[in-house]
């Protein structure tokens, strides 16, 4: 485990835990290190919050988390039964108890086939009998706010981006899954949309006792949702804890700039604790520092800079 691993709860009664994570891809200019070396946990029916600005690396830990593709390097571990290397036709059982939420769901979705086909389809894989299958799908729906005899026979483009996305909702829904990756699921909707498919999501992760990972650059949307909260910056998370303890006492320099940046009606509502002093220098900015805890499973990117291994750098790279 790596010095970034040090002091992260070890809690066995996790769904998911991923340590040491590393996403590197091939690129005409060189290689490009998109996630390096993170470390967190998510318990049953606990939602994370995973924030940071474009770039990252908050979707590439949600594909990695699926395998779609795996990390470089690291460990994911889901129900106990570790990812990494796992072969096809094994990764395709897994994947009934995990499923991804995309930020465009009309792009997910194949345009030709009707919605009551498109939330079967996994049922049909799994070898789920026809008869039984609408059943399901209609069972799906409703968690949703749908109706089967009304929505099932059309198609997705006769949909709005909000009744889309309860859609994808209600597909990954029907294989009930113990974890869902939500990759930026409201970015592109309006405000008084999001705040319906919020609602759904929370409704449904109460119903069935999900696990979230919910990624997203909207800290207000992130604080509705989460429990914990997870800040990325530059491929690593510079801090992690409760959602109360990141947002009214934010220890790293990068979360105190995200929360500078959330809107505020009157500069005066603007909390303290955004505006304080920097708790470290400006090398911040160009160099990683180690997780150390700076309160009850709170932890911050303040201590002393880690030294990446020759060994790392070189099976990246390779």
């Amino acid at each position: 485990m790596t010095t970034e691993a040090i002091g992260l709860r070890d809690d066995p009664d996790a769904v998911l835990v991923v340590r040491d994570l590393h996403c590197s891809y091939r690129t005409a200019t060189g290689p490009v290190h998109a996630v390096r070396g993170i470390s967190f946990d998510i318990r049953p029916g606990e939602t994370l919050g995973l924030v940071g600005e474009s770039g990252c690396g908050k979707t590439t830990t949600g594909r990695a988390i699926l395998q779609l593709p795996p990390g470089t390097s690291g460990s994911i571990t889901f129900e106990g039964r570790e990812l990494q290397g796992l072969r096809t036709r094994a990764m395709r059982v897994v994947r009934s108890g995990l499923q991804m939420i995309f930020q465009d769901a009309l792009s997910s979705f194949n345009p030709r086939r009707r919605v009551v086909d498109i939330i079967g389809e996994g049922l049909r894989l799994r070898g789920v009998p026809r008869r039984d299958r609408r059943a399901q799908v209609a069972a799906s729906l409703d968690q949703v706010g749908m109706n089967i005899d009304i929505v099932g026979d059309r198609r997705p483009h006769e949909f709005s981006g909000g009744q889309n996305q309860r859609i994808a909702i209600a597909r990954a829904l029907a294989l009930e899954p113990r974890l869902m990756v939500c990759d930026e699921p409201v970015a592109s909707l309006d405000v008084s949309v999001q705040a319906r498919v919020l609602n759904v999501l929370l409704k449904v992760r109460k119903r069935n006792d999900l696990s979230l990972l919910f990624i997203s650059h909207d800290l207000a949307v992130v604080r509705v949702l989460s429990d914990r909260v997870a800040v990325m910056h530059r491929g690593r998370i510079v801090e992690i804890g409760s959602a109360d303890a990141v947002y009214e006492t934010p220890r790293h320099p990068y979360t105190r700039i995200l929360l500078e940046s959330v809107p505020v009606i009157n500069e005066s509502e603007r909390r303290a604790a955004t505006v304080g002093p920097t708790p470290v220098d400006e090398t911040w900015r160009e160099v990683d520092h180690a997780l150390v805890q700076v309160g009850e499973d709170h932890f911050a990117a303040l201590g002393d800079p880690i030294q990446e291994p020759a060994t790392r750098r070189s099976r990246a790279t390779r």
